[in-house]
């Protein structure tokens, strides 16, 4: 059995800093990246508190070309930790474009909430 390589997208660095920003997301991977049809894919993504201060509530989601796979709140998250959540999706023939959000609609009042929640270039697979 051939085994695949990992899709392994690492935080975007820019410019600017992170001064105000509470959460990040540090991880996303999807796997296998070359599917077949009717293959199960496993989407997981990693988000950290990069504040100082708990976070009562951090809302998250995994998307697949613009359809929500899968989403949720993460309650209590501690200054420095980190959390992860996976979801599954049962291959089908075509281009898909996959991504995760951390705080999609900016509940926790971020300045730059397009810099860091999300890994803006996401995961491109093809399934034959």
């Amino acid at each position: 059995m051939k085994r695949s390589k990992k899709l392994n997208l690492r935080k975007i660095r820019t410019t600017h800093g992170r001064k105000d920003d509470k959460v990040s997301v540090t991880k996303f991977t999807v796997l296998p990246t070359r599917p077949k049809q009717g293959n199960t894919i496993t989407i997981r993504m990693s988000i950290k508190n990069v504040s100082d201060k708990l976070i009562k509530g951090v809302p998250w989601q995994i998307v697949k070309n613009k359809k929500i796979l899968a989403c949720g709140v993460r309650y209590n998250l501690s200054a420095g930790n980190s959390f992860r959540v996976s979801t599954t999706w049962t291959a089908t023939k075509g281009s898909h474009f996959f991504y995760g959000d951390a705080d999609p609609k900016n509940i926790l009042k971020e300045p730059k909430i397009k810099q860091f929640n999300n890994l803006p270039q996401g995961a491109d697979i093809k399934v034959k």
